[in-house]
């Protein structure tokens, strides 16, 4: 605020410099309102690593300054816009401006995780319809990403795939973006191919996805199928062994009502064994 009351009164109040006044005049509105100097920023933040700033200075609706991010310099755009500053004070105060952007930057983007601000892509590889006989198409599928410029190639070691076919980058319900990107191929080239992902949020740190990789998650869920498929085998054959059998001349309705408990025994057991294997599973998820 001490730095913004400074500028309006070298702007405002230029002293002996009578050109000054004169050039406010004219942009005085008819009902003589008091005017007021605003300053502006505008910073982008691309990712963890990249910043932009820009900052301008408003008398009414007029733009008598700027901010050159590149020489760290207030830039101004009319000849009376210095006010009555003398050059050691507005060097003074274009250091404390370039001290504050560089601070509010930093700032930002220490605090950029704790806001999840950062929207990182995620990728996953699926196979499309078959183009043809003995060969395939593999799919990439980007999600979740901001902004949209994104960079996706089929890759074979560090060799570029110039087949691949990019989709149109598409909305998702929470403003970030999806694309996919196919690739066709035989059947017998598809080992050794990866999906490679460059965005502006994981610079750096691109996300290569290989072809004919699985998950732990995934490998996970197809032994767990196995071993039940297994049990129920195991278990159906033993309580064949040990059903019951009913001597001639028993009274049919007690030996429908024993064939009924037995089955829902055999059904209680068989629940609770998958409840407990599901269990297992979702702890090591």
């Amino acid at each position: 605020m001490l730095l913004l009351f400074l500028l309006f009164e070298g702007l405002c109040c230029p002293g002996e410099n009578t050109a000054a006044p004169q050039a406010l005049q004219s942009y005085r509105p008819a009902a003589e309102d008091p005017l007021s100097f605003r300053m502006l920023q505008i910073s982008s933040f691309a990712n963890h690593s990249w910043a932009h700033s820009e900052g301008s200075g408003w008398l009414g609706d007029l733009q008598t300054h700027g901010w050159d991010t590149v020489t760290g310099t207030i830039r101004f755009l009319k000849p009376w816009s210095h006010g009555n500053f003398s050059k050691q004070e507005l060097k003074n105060l274009q250091s404390l401006f370039q001290l504050y952007f560089n601070g509010f930057v930093r700032i930002v983007q220490a605090s950029a995780g704790q806001f999840q601000l950062e929207l990182k892509p995620e990728a996953w590889l699926s196979r499309g319809p078959s183009p043809g006989p003995g060969r395939l198409q593999l799919v990439c599928h980007v999600s979740g990403f901001y902004p949209k410029p994104v960079w996706v190639m089929w890759m074979r070691g560090e060799q570029e795939q110039r087949g691949t076919q990019r989709g149109d980058i598409l909305p998702n319900a929470d403003e970030t973006w999806y694309l996919r990107a196919t690739l066709d191929v035989a059947a017998g080239e598809a080992a050794g191919l990866s999906c490679r992902v460059k965005h502006s949020s994981i610079e750096g740190h691109d996300l290569i996805i290989h072809w004919g990789g699985y998950s732990i998650f995934l490998i996970l869920i197809c032994l767990t199928v196995i071993v039940n498929l297994v049990i129920l085998v195991v278990v159906d054959s033993r309580l064949k062994k040990q059903s019951p059998v009913f001597p001639m001349g028993a009274n049919t309705q007690d030996t429908s009502n024993s064939r009924h408990h037995f089955c829902l025994a055999q059904v209680s057991w068989i629940k609770n064994r998958f409840l407990k294997w599901k269990t297992r599973l979702n702890q090591l998820s």
